[in-house]
């Protein structure tokens, strides 16, 4: 199974009230299953159960089978219920 690396975040307005954009956070890193129809492309939910519809896809692709899903840098918004999944699949 491919696995299609996704990025959940949440967009918040700037604390001053002013003009501009929304700040993304990271709330979580998800495993997707590639979907096999579109290729590069996760399927509509993520490992854990969340849709992938709004969540953004990271340029992130493990090295090989067996090698962390997770890239490095993000290790600590990893989505434990994924990580299950990937594990006792």
């Amino acid at each position: 199974m491919g696995i299609i690396v996704v990025e959940e975040t949440r967009r918040q307005m700037s604390e001053d009230f002013g003009p501009g954009d929304p700040v993304a956070y990271i709330e979580a890193v998800h495993a997707a299953p590639a979907d096999p129809s579109v290729p590069g492309d996760p399927t509509d939910t993520t490992l854990c159960g969340k849709p992938t519809r709004d969540i953004d896809k990271l340029s992130y692709t493990p090295a090989s089978p067996g090698a962390p899903w997770c890239p490095p840098n993000k290790r600590q918004w990893m989505c434990r219920a994924c990580d299950d999944a990937l594990r006792f699949a």
